[in-house]
C-alpha cells in the first residue's frame, strides 16, 4: 500500500518526538532496557519507549507509541477462547509466526476469560507451532490450583508451554514480590514473563483512600525492576498503567495523566 507524503511526514515526526523525548529520560531507543514491557499502548503524547508491549488482543495497537517506534515489538495473546472467533485469528498468527504468543488472560477469573482448566487444555494443541516461545495462560494466580492443574495437565499430556506469565497487584514489597516469582519459578521450572504487575491497595477498591503514596509505588518499581533485570530467569515485565474509574486500588500506581502525559511514575518507570 503506497504512503502519503502526510502519512509519511506524520510517522517521521512522531518518531522524531520519541526519540526526543527517551533522550530527555536518559535512554535512546538502542539502549532500551530489553525486559522492560508494557501492558497496552503507551499513549503516544507519553513518548514513553518500552522494549516489548502487548494489549490482551492479537493485532498491534493503531495508536500511542508503538506506532512511533518499529523497535517496540508487539506480542499477541489470544485473550480467551471463542468457538467462532478464535481458530480463524489462530491461523492468521501461525501465517505470521510471531516470536512470541501469549496465552489465555486470568483464566481463573469470572471478570476475565473465566475458563476451565478442561476447556484450555483441550485447546491449547492449537497455539503449538505458531510463535518460537509459547506462553502460559497468565492466571491470576500464579501458584493457584488452576495454574497448578493446568500445568499438570500439560506435563501428562506432552504439551507444549515454553514459559510461564505471571500477574501481581500486591503491596510495595519488594520482598514478598521476588518471593512469589521465585515460588512459581521452582513450581514450573520454565523462565517467566512478568506480563502484569503494580502496586494495589485492594482497600481502596470502592473509593476508599489509597494507603500506597506514589513515592512508596516508585521505589518499589524502582527496586523490584533493577532485581528482576539481574534474574536471568526472568525474560521480561511489563507495568500496569491505568486504574478504572470506579476504584482506587491501583490509583497511585498509574503512569499518565489525564491527557496522555508522563506523570511522575510514569517518568521513573521511563528512565528504567
Amino acid at each position: 500500500m503506497a504512503t502519503s507524503r502526510r502519512s509519511f511526514l506524520a510517522g517521521t515526526s512522531a518518531l522524531i518526538a520519541a526519540v526526543a523525548c527517551s533522550r530527555a529520560f536518559g535512554t535512546t531507543m538502542g539502549q532500551l532496557n530489553p525486559k522492560k514491557g508494557l501492558g497496552g499502548a503507551a499513549p503516544g503524547r507519553s513518548g514513553l519507549l518500552t522494549r516489548w508491549y502487548y494489549n490482551w488482543g492479537a493485532a498491534p495497537s493503531h495508536k500511542g507509541m508503538p506506532l512511533a517506534n518499529p523497535a517496540m515489538q508487539f506480542f499477541p495473546m489470544i485473550w480467551g477462547w471463542y468457538p467462532q472467533k478464535t481458530p480463524m485469528v489462530l491461523q492468521r498468527l501461525r501465517e505470521q509466526h510471531p516470536s512470541i504468543l501469549l496465552g489465555y488472560n486470568e483464566p481463573d477469573h469470572k471478570d476475565q476469560s473465566n475458563m476451565t482448566v478442561e476447556t484450555a487444555l483441550e485447546t491449547w494443541p492449537m497455539f503449538e507451532g505458531i510463535a518460537s516461545e509459547l506462553v502460559s495462560p497468565a492466571a491470576a494466580n500464579a501458584r493457584g490450583p488452576w495454574m497448578d492443574k493446568f500445568m499438570r495437565g500439560v506435563e501428562k499430556k506432552k504439551l507444549r508451554v515454553d514459559s510461564i506469565a505471571v500477574h501481581n497487584y500486591g503491596p510495595p514489597s519488594v520482598e514478598q514480590f521476588l518471593n512469589i516469582l521465585h515460588d512459581v519459578h521452582g513450581l514450573y521450572q520454565r523462565p517467566i514473563w512478568v506480563t502484569e504487575f503494580a502496586v494495589a491497595d485492594w482497600q481502596a477498591k470502592h473509593g476508599a483512600a489509597n494507603r500506597f503514596s506514589v513515592d512508596q509505588v516508585a521505589e518499589f518499581m524502582q527496586t523490584a525492576c533493577v532485581e528482576m533485570d539481574k534474574i536471568p530467569w526472568i525474560k521480561g515485565y511489563a507495568w500496569f498503567p491505568f486504574a478504572g474509574k470506579s476504584s482506587n486500588a491501583l490509583r497511585t500506581s498509574v503512569l499518565f495523566d489525564a491527557d496522555g502525559n508522563l506523570n511522575e511514575l510514569g517518568k521513573v518507570y521511563a528512565r528504567l
